[in-house]
This record gives structure tokens, C-alpha cells and sequence, in this order.
């Protein structure tokens, strides 16, 4: 989900370049909020003056009128704390139950709380023997005051290998059985290929009997499970073909049960659990096929309840169903939210039909975890803003608010929309390596608040910076002039960054290009001659300006070394940006400085003095890279990072994943022959299979011949 950011380090020629941090910023005080109406609640602090770090789960105790929560410090440690604290708004402090040098995802409370004060947590962490183990951990807490938990009482119920996507969650039916949820065990694309291994214990749901256990066992199989028998099937199983289903939920008043789990991606969903379902995964991404041919057991697919792409939910985070009293509407509905945007939606299901499914709230959280109080609160764990939120009603806007901005105009980015002059503070950049844009030329714009600076995303010079809220980029996108028609600005495109999220605005430049409106969410298609312009949906610029690319596409140290004529002086870019203060400057090796030559520089991919092999790696990074690579947008197993090695993309002989385009004995790339060759297709293609598959119409004709000249230099294969 968020990953720890390291520095990059830049030095010169020759010598030591101190920054001198005179870059004057831009302040960000009109591409504020949203253009659209905002949804009816957002989040608030609740129990300000606790104490929270890194929380991935609050539950309400039973019988008592306190709270635990799970912290989860798996960024700098593998270390779970429990604590457990009063259900007050003034409570300043908790109670610590236990400690754990594992991570721990889940809190669940035996039925018989109350009497027998057994408490589960579903926790992954080391062994036995190589490797990790999931497990669900039976405590005892006991029964009289303090009531800590018993020393010496945690029972390991039931355990399996996993090394990520782990699950680990459970939960009480009503039927009185321990769900137990297990991923796949791998870090991505289900590489054990788990998913639909009906006799293995992960990607499941398993049902089992704690009560019934006999001594020296943790549990029994029920007889009704509903796979009970069948050979080569887990007989513990209720549920397969889960990917990461790390949260559940039980509401003991219909007796529903909710999983939900992360998607890859594209996709983010969550079930409403049905007896013996096979929920697809990795044959199925939710509902989107993802690597055919990998479905099989005894169960036909089952689509999820709920789902949503990545345009508007980026990493799902589960729920529960509630039944407070504070919020009448929202009773019997399912809430769950996204860990990367912090909306929280409601889903309303009477068993046999959806109700209703809409956005409750926008919060700047980062959500690792749902709970409720006495109060009938819903409480968000806030996982990286170590805060514990509320969802209150949304205050409406002040009298004095300014709209969101229309026109370009009004955006506070220029001085003069017509000449496109920007407002100080706005720099203008130029990049190596353009993407293909349906034949428009782009100039760029970067602000950020005052006093702030770009840093690297990791130490990879490919990789694009992790940038302050308050920051804009701008893009503005125009076609050449051709015949009698002269150049003509088409749009001017914005990414923000706002409550430590990207949204995407595009603005439509009018004929007389004086101005430029904003464009609906959905996008539209404008009709030129000859052909059609497409501005893309709000939606399919974050699937491209996305998570696994670090969303700042054009903004890496390769594209950026370059020389420019900065303030009328023929100087390197990089250079320049790092003595103005825009880039953060760290040594992780005691060096002031590296050489330039030292950085990376990617190619113009139309450069006729370039390499092939340099051409070609700059058209894939720019084009593809974002999608194509491990967490971006593309479920192919190519890698198409500029920062990977030619011998690692896994896209010379490979196997296409995606159909063969109606190729004899295709590959992704055959050397030598364009006729076995699957990519060349899906670049010339525009509808079902092109490549790009967003934000274009026009096939890339110059990227088409690249693609074909270089495939055609590789020697034959043996």
C-alpha cells in the first residue's frame, strides 16, 4: 500500500552544487476541494487527545465500555501493539495488552465473551521453519480487574504458510463457527498460483468448530461444510479463490458475512459470502478475467458483490455491517472504504438484491480499519495519520468559498490564459522522452508551495518523486498546424494534489483559444476534422497517473536530465532544478554530489542517433511503463520500467497472456518476425486490445515502426 521513500542523491561535473533554495513556490488557493457536490459526510478526529500509531483495526469490547485497537508498525518493524482504552471523547491515554513482534490484521470476540474472555487475532509472522506463517491466535483476557490478558494463554487454532497476501482474518457466524479468511500467499500475481488450489489452506475462507474441538485439538471440520468429501479439497473450506481478503465482518442480526479484499490492477471488491462459492481469483481479478485458463475445482465463478476500478478506489479496505443507533440510514449497510483515496461507501444487500451501494463520505484518511462505539460513532482507523475518526455530517461551505474553478482563467495558474503566461512560482520543464498524445506537442508546468521540494520516490534514478501536498502539475496539450489549419491548443491538463491524494482536471481550450472549461468527470469527444479528439475520463487519468507509478509520471531524473535554456542560459535542467531548491538533495553514501554522467537520461524514442535498443526502452517507459510493471495497471507479466534490464522484461518469446490477436504460434515479441509478434498488433489496433488502452484514438505511427524495426534487428531464435 504506502511504501518508505529513500533519497536520491545529484551531483556535478566537476563540483560540489550547494542548492541555494531561491525557488519562490506557488501557493495553491484555488484548485481546492472538488468540482462536484461533495458527498454527505467526511471524517473528524475522534478522541483527540489519545494517543494513536499506526492503527489497523478498533472493535467496541464487549459487556464494557472501552475500546481495543490493533497498531500496526510493519513499515519500520514487524510489531503489533494492543491497547485497549475507555470509550471517552476527553480519554488521553490506554492500556497496553500485549505486544507482538509479528504484524497483526484482525480483532474478534468469542460470542461468550463476556464468560469466557476469549479474544482472537489473526497475525502473521515468523515460522515454524523458513519463511512466515498466518495464524489465528486465541487469547484469554481476564475476568476480573484489571482484566489484562492471562499470561501464558495464547493458543495458536489454526496456522498456514504465507509470505504476504495473507488474510488473516476470522469471525463468528451466527451459526457459531470461526471464519477464517487466507490469501495467496505471494506478493504479486499469485506467483504459487494458489488461488485455485482447492487443497491448499490459502485464498480461502475456512469454516471451522473451536468450540467443538475435542482435547488437544484446536478446532473440528463441521460435517455440513460444503466440501466436505470431495476429494482434493481442503475440507475446512467454505470459500475459494480469494486473492487478499485481510478483512471480514459478521452481522449477527442477518446473519451476513462480508469479505473484503484488495484487488491487483484494476479492480477492488468485496463479497458477500455465499456457501461453496469460488470467487475466481487469479483466473479473475472481481469480475475481469485476468489470466485465462486458470479457473478450476468444483465451483463455478462467482462475481463480486461489490466492485470498483481503480479510478475510484485504490486499495480496498473491509468493514462491517451497522447497527448503531446514531445513523438510522445507514442500519443493515455494509461500511467499507479505500485505503488510498479515504472514501468510505455504504452497500445495503437484502440477500437476494443490492438496495443500494453510494459514497458516504470523503476523509483524509489513509483507512486500515473500521469499528463503532457505544455512541454508534463510525470509527476509521487512520493508519497513517495515526488518528482514530468519526463520520459526521459535512459542514456546509462557508458563505465566502470560492466555486472550483471553470475556467482556466480563474485556476490561479496564469497571468495571461491566452499567451499561457504562468504565475511566478510556476516552472516550466521539459522531459527526454514524450508519450504519445494523438500527434499533440506538450509543454509543462511544476508548482509546489513555498519552502517545499521535490524528493526521490526510492534511489532509482527512473523513478518519479515523491511531491508535497499543495503541488499542480500542468500539461498543455496541441496539435500542429496541417494544411490550412493552424496549431491549436486542444487542452490543458492538471494533476493536484491535495489531503495526500491526485486528482485529475482537464480544461478544454475554445476555438478562439482565449480560454479553456473544465471538462465533466466522464470526459468527452471532440469532433475535428478527419478524425475525433479524446479528453479522457477523470477516472482514466488516475489509472494511468496511478500508485504503482507513483502517479508524477514525467517527473524522474532521467527524463529530466536534459540541457535546457533555463532563465536564458544553456545549462542542465537537473542542475539547475537542484541549485534552485525544487529538488531535494541527500546523500545516502557520504558523497555530496554524483557525477552527471553518472544519471541516467532517457532518449527521445524518435531520435535517429539513438540506438535501437535506446529508442525502444524510452518509448515502452513512457508509453507503457506505468501499466506495465509490478503494481501498475497491466496483469501481463511484462515489465516495461525503464529501469529494467532488456533481459528481464519478460516480453521477448513470451507467452501473450491476453489472447493472440489471431496470430499463429504468437509471442509478445518473435525476434526477427512481425508476423508471430502480438505487441505491433495491439499498437496498430483502436478498440478491444490496443495498446495504449486509455486517453487515445489515433494509432502512433512512428511508435509502430520503432516497435517494428527494433524487433526486426534481434536475431532469430534458435
Amino acid at each position: 500500500m504506502i511504501r518508505p521513500c529513500l533519497f536520491f542523491v545529484l551531483v556535478t561535473a566537476v563540483a560540489a552544487v550547494e542548492p541555494v533554495a531561491d525557488y519562490p513556490g506557488w501557493r495553491n488557493t484555488r484548485l481546492t476541494g472538488i468540482p462536484d457536490q461533495p458527498p454527505p459526510m467526511t471524517g473528524v478526529r475522534a478522541y483527540p487527545r489519545l494517543p494513536v500509531q499506526r492503527p489497523v483495526a478498533v472493535e467496541k469490547e464487549p459487556g464494557v465500555p472501552q475500546l481495543l485497537m490493533l497498531q500496526n508498525f510493519a513499515w519500520s518493524e514487524d510489531r503489533t501493539e494492543l491497547k485497549r482504552f475507555e470509550d471517552r471523547e476527553e480519554v488521553s491515554e490506554s492500556t497496553s495488552l500485549l505486544m507482538l513482534r509479528e504484524m497483526a490484521y484482525s480483532i474478534c470476540f468469542h460470542p461468550r465473551y463476556s464468560e469466557n474472555g476469549y479474544l482472537y487475532l489473526g497475525q502473521n509472522g515468523s515460522g515454524p521453519g523458513p519463511g512466515k506463517n498466518s495464524r489465528i491466535v486465541r487469547y484469554t483476557v481476564a475476568r476480573q480487574a484489571p482484566w489484562n490478558l492471562v499470561e501464558g494463554s495464547a493458543l495458536t487454532i489454526i496456522e498456514w504458510r504465507s509470505n504476504g497476501h495473507n488474510g488473516a482474518a476470522a469471525a463468528f457466524g451466527k451459526d457459531g463457527m470461526l471464519y477464517v479468511t487466507s490469501g495467496d500467499g505471494t506478493a504479486n500475481s499469485d506467483a504459487d498460483i494458489s488461488g485455485q488450489d482447492t487443497a491448499s489452506m490459502r485464498s480461502k475462507v475456512m469454516r471451522i468448530d473451536v468450540d467443538g474441538a475435542p482435547p488437544g485439538k484446536t478446532y473440528v471440520v463441521p460435517p455440513d461444510n460444503p466440501f466436505m468429501g470431495q476429494p482434493a479439497v481442503l475440507p475446512e473450506t467454505w470459500a475459494y479463490g480469494f486473492r487478499n481478503p485481510w478483512k471480514i465482518a459478521s452481522d449477527m442480526e442477518s446473519g451476513q458475512i462480508w469479505v473484503g479484499q484488495n484487488g491487483q490492477d484494476l479492480r477492488e471488491f468485496a463479497h458477500l459470502l455465499e456457501r461453496g462459492a469460488n470467487y475466481g481469483w487469479s483466473a479473475y481479478e472481481g469480475s475481469r478475467e485476468f489470466i485465462p485458463g486458470r479457473l478450476k475445482g468444483p465451483a463455478p465463478f462467482t462475481p463480486p458483490t461489490v466492485e470498483h476500478d481503480h479510478a475510484t478506489f485504490r486499495s480496498l479496505t473491509g468493514g462491517f455491517v451497522y447497527r448503531g443507533q446514531r445513523w438510522p440510514d445507514l442500519t443493515g449497510a455494509y461500511i467499507y472504504g479505500d485505503y488510498g483515496t479515504g472514501r468510505v461507501w455504504g452497500a445495503r444487500h437484502d440477500g437476494k438484491k443490492m438496495l443500494w451501494n453510494r459514497e458516504l463520505a470523503d476523509t483524509p484518511a489513509l483507512i486500515g480499519g473500521f469499528g463503532t462505539n457505544l455512541a454508534g460513532d463510525v470509527l476509521i482507523a487512520d493508519h497513517m495519520g495515526d488518528a482514530l475518526l468519526r463520520l459526521e455530517m459535512t459542514p456546509p461551505l462557508p458563505p465566502d468559498a470560492k466555486p472550483f474553478p471553470v475556467l482556466l482563467s480563474d485556476t490561479g495558474l496564469f497571468t495571461d490564459v491566452a499567451a499561457l503566461q504562468p504565475l511566478p512560482g510556476l516552472q516550466a520543464y521539459e522531459i527526454n522522452a514524450p508519450a504519445w498524445h494523438d500527434g499533440a506537442s506538450s509543454t509543462r508546468l511544476l508548482g509546489m508551495p513555498p519552502g517545499t521540494t521535490a524528493e526521490s520516490h526510492t534511489n532509482g534514478d527512473y523513478k518519479s518523486y515523491n511531491l508535497p501536498d499543495g503541488t499542480v502539475l500542468v500539461q498543455t496539450l496541441t496539435l500542429p498546424a496541417e494544411g490550412a489549419q493552424p496549431s491549436r491548443r486542444m487542452e490543458t491538463r492538471l494533476l493536484v494534489k491535495q489531503s495526500a491524494d491526485w486528482a485529475a482536471y482537464s480544461y478544454l481550450w475554445n476555438a478562439a483559444q482565449t480560454e479553456a472549461s473544465l471538462v465533466p468527470a466522464a470526459g468527452t469527444r471532440v469532433p475535428l476534422e478527419g478524425r475525433e479528439w479524446l479528453v479522457p475520463s477523470r477516472g482514466d487519468c488516475v489509472a494511468c497517473h496511478a500508485r504503482g507509478a507513483n502517479y508524477a509520471l514525467s517527473l524522474t531524473n532521467a527524463q529530466l536530465n536534459r540541457e535546457v535554456l533555463h532563465h536564458g542560459v544553456k545549462q542542465n535542467q537537473l542542475e539547475a532544478f537542484v541549485r534552485e531548491g525544487l529538488l531535494k538533495v541527500k546523500s545516502g553514501e557520504g558523497r555530496t554530489l554524483p557525477v552527471l554522467s553518472e544519471v541516467p537520461r532517457l532518449v527521445d524514442p524518435h531520435n535517429a542517433e539513438a540506438t535501437l535498443a535506446e529508442r525502444t526502452k524510452a518509448y515502452f517507459a513512457t508509453n507503457c511503463g506505468h501499466c506495465h510493471m509490478p503494481e501498475g495497471g497491466g496483469n501481463a507479466t511484462m515489465n516495461l520500467g525503464a529501469w529494467v534490464g532488456e533481459n528481464d522484461r519478460n516480453l521477448v518469446n513470451a507467452m501473450p497472456q491476453h489472447g493472440d490477436m489471431g496470430l499463429t504460434d504468437a509471442r509478445l515479441i518473435t525476434p526477427s518476425d512481425v508476423s508471430r509478434s502480438v505487441l505491433p498488433v495491439r499498437v496498430m489496433s483502436r478498440g478491444a486490445g490496443q495498446m495504449p488502452p486509455l486517453g487515445t484514438l489515433q494509432i502512433d505511427p512512428n511508435g509502430l515502426q520503432l516497435l517494428i524495426a527494433w524487433l526486426q534487428s534481434l536475431p532469430p531464435s534458435k
